[in-house]
Parts: C-alpha cells; structure tokens; sequence
C-alpha cells in the first residue's frame, strides 16, 4: 500500500565467497630440464622455481538488489549492483636474471575489485491480435587492481597488470605515423619538458605507455518477440561498447610487406614518394619498418551484432484437427547474420586464444589472467542458417 505504483517489489542482499585455481599443472613444484648439457655431457637445469605457498585466489562478492513489476506486470525487471574483491591473485611474477631459472614465477600476489550494476527491463507492448514482448539487459563493470606489490606483471603481447589501472591494459609505445619524407615509421616520445609529443623512428627511444584497455565501458542486449495468427518473429541484438582490441597477428599481415605473409587490403595506402601522407610506413622486407608492438594495432572493439534472427509459423488447429497431430511448427533460424563495427579484421568479437604463446607469456598458462582482448588470427564467429520442424502428437 505504501508503494502502490508497484505490482511487485522485492529487495535482495547476498554475500558469497568463491575460490579460483585456473593456473596451469604443478605451478608450486620445483623442475628441472634436460637441456643443461655441455660437449656431450649431459646436464640439468632448474626450469621452474618451487613455491610450495601457493594457494587459491579467493574472491568475496556483495550483492544488492531489486526485482520490481508495475502496470499489472507489463514491464517488470531487475536492478542489481556489486562490489566484488579478490586476494591472492594467482599471477607471474617476474624473476630477477640471479634466480637462474624461468624469469616468472606463479605466485599468489595482490588484490583486484570489480564493481558494477547490471539491469534488465522486460515488457509486454501488446496484447491482442498482434503479440509483442521486449527484453532489454544492460551491464557495466569497472576493475581496478588495488595492490599488487609494485609489481608489472606481463601477459602475452602489450597486455599488462598495473597497480591503479584495470587488468590487460595495453602498454607500450604509441604510433605517431608515417615521415612523409621518408617513409619512417614514427613513435611518440618526451620532449624537453616531458610532454609527449617529440617523434622519433627509433623503437627503442619510444616513450612506453598506456594505449588501450579491452575492459568494455559496458556491454548491452535486446530482443524483440512478436506473434500475429501463428507468426513468430524473434530478433536478438548484442553489444560491446568502449573495449580495445589488440591485432597480434598485425606484425604479419599489415606489416608493410615486411615478410612474406600476405598483406591486409589497407597495406596498398603505404608511403611510396617523399610528401605522401598516410597512416602505412614505406614497404621494406626484412626491415621492422612500423612493426614493432605499439598502438598501430590497436583498434577500437565495438560492436552491434545481430545475433539471432527467428521467423517460425504455428499451423493453425482447424487444419490439425484433421491429423493426428497437436502442433506443427516450421522455422528459419539465423545467427551472427549483421555485424556493424569499426574493426577492420573479420570478427570483433575476440578475447586471447593464446595461454603460452606471445614474447611475455614464459610458458605457463597464467598470462591467460593477465591477457584479454587479443586477436591472433582469431576465427570468426560463424554465420549459421538452420531450418526446422517440429511436431507434437
């Protein structure tokens, strides 16, 4: 009575804890490699530091929330919001050059938060003849590593853990183009009063930075039904808003002809004479011309995908009544039909497929906490059309 705008409401509060141990086999024990060998005698090597301390990640979870419904429950829903932190996180930890083995260790090492709020709203917008029902889900989620002993821990590519930054920032030098003298690639480094804003054409003087940060800002879906005289339609629409993706596979095909791989469409823009102005450096095989890990592949993930598109039809009863059965149902099914993005390779959505690849990863299938939003020749989602029947006696 207090609330009578509402048909229901209800609040909930939860606390959970939770243990993680998706780390690799035998992280804690010590090994050893037969590859120590020396004019033919043969000889080991420590491969792997022991650390028998290890233990799980544990994550502690606060949740609130609202479930509701109004106008005689033709739009109810769902607010929730979270604080989730986590101890002990299981990462690599760097190794000074006198440990005389692997240079990263699994260790349980600093604290992460996650908070945020997710939303769903569902509606019935028509009840007659003409059927259609709405469901409508937001999310938004923010990390942020809290402690993490002053440690960089690397993942695989740029993908790195910071104290005070979400996890897999992108880190490292930032593209400033192409010389159009010369055809040099170019990278941003500090100028006299430490602004960055200088270039330079060598790597190595390149300013490392933060360039990018797969976390999505959020991430959202809608979908629509309607019927009319045994007509369905159902259409589902995903998206991802505001997440970097990392191109690992760029150093080979949109590297300017470096090597032998074929090149991505976009590479015909290089610098060809002095005065051309464009974004590719001048091809060069054999030379790292503009291919070393920088923000030149770094692009923008975000994306709108038609995820599912279904058009069925009911065969009416007074046609059935003269068969044995109870329904007959005819359907065309679509999936991944539309993609809209600004992503140039073939499918935004991507995470690491990689656990012990890359230049940082040291072999253990760790870095996969670290590594998010890498696309290595990542497989696109497939684009699937199905037709069905089904029948009911």
């Amino acid at each position: 009575d207090a609330l009578p705008i509402f048909e229901f409401l209800k609040l909930r509060v939860s606390y959970g804890l939770t243990g993680n141990a998706e780390i690799g086999n035998f992280p804690w024990q010590g090994l050893s490699s037969g590859d120590g060998g020396y004019a033919g005698v043969p000889g080991q090597r420590p491969s792997q530091l022991a650390n028998p301390d290890l233990r799980w990640e544990q994550t502690s979870q606060l949740d609130f929330g609202i479930d509701f419904g109004f106008l005689n429950n033709r739009i109810t829903g769902e607010v929730d919001y979270y604080v989730k932190n986590t101890s002990d996180l299981l990462l690599n930890v760097n190794l000074p050059g006198t440990a005389g083995a692997a240079r990263t260790q699994v260790k349980n090492l600093g604290n992460l938060e996650n908070k945020g709020f997710e939303l769903v709203i569902n509606s019935v917008n028509l009840t007659g003849e003409l059927k259609w029902n709405t469901s409508f889900n937001f999310a938004r989620n923010r990390n942020l590593i809290t402690d993490i002993q002053d440690q960089v821990v690397d993942g695989n590519f740029l993908s790195r853990a910071v104290e005070g930054e979400p996890i897999g920032i992108f880190y490292g030098p930032k593209y400033a183009g192409v010389d159009p003298a010369n055809g040099d690639a170019l990278y941003f480094m500090k100028d006299a009063n430490g602004e960055l804003t200088a270039t330079t054409n060598d790597y190595n003087a390149a300013e490392f930075t933060k360039i990018g940060d797969p976390n999505p800002d959020f991430i959202w879906g809608i979908t629509n039904n309607f019927s009319y005289k045994g007509i369905e339609l159902s259409v589902l629409f995903q998206g991802v808003q505001g997440n970097d993706i990392y191109l690992g596979g760029g150093k080979f095909f949109a590297a300017n002809g470096d090597f032998f791989d074929n090149q991505r469409k976009d590479q015909l823009n290089r610098w060809r004479n002095p005065g051309d102005i464009t974004n590719i450096p001048q091809a060069r095989l054999f030379d790292g011309n503009g291919t070393g890990e920088s923000s030149r592949y770094v692009e923008d993930g975000s994306y709108v995908r038609l995820k599912t598109l279904t058009l069925g039809y009911n065969l009416p009863r007074t046609l059935l009544s003269k068969t044995s059965f109870t329904k007959v149902r005819i359907y065309a099914s679509a999936q991944n039909l539309l993609t809209f993005t600004d992503y140039k390779m073939w499918d935004p959505e991507v995470n690491t497929d990689l656990s012990n690849a890359g230049p940082n990863a040291g072999g253990n299938v760790t870095t996969a906490n670290v590594s998010q939003g890498i696309d290595f020749y990542s497989a696109p989602q497939a684009k699937m059309i199905t037709f069905g029947l089904n029948i009911g006696f």
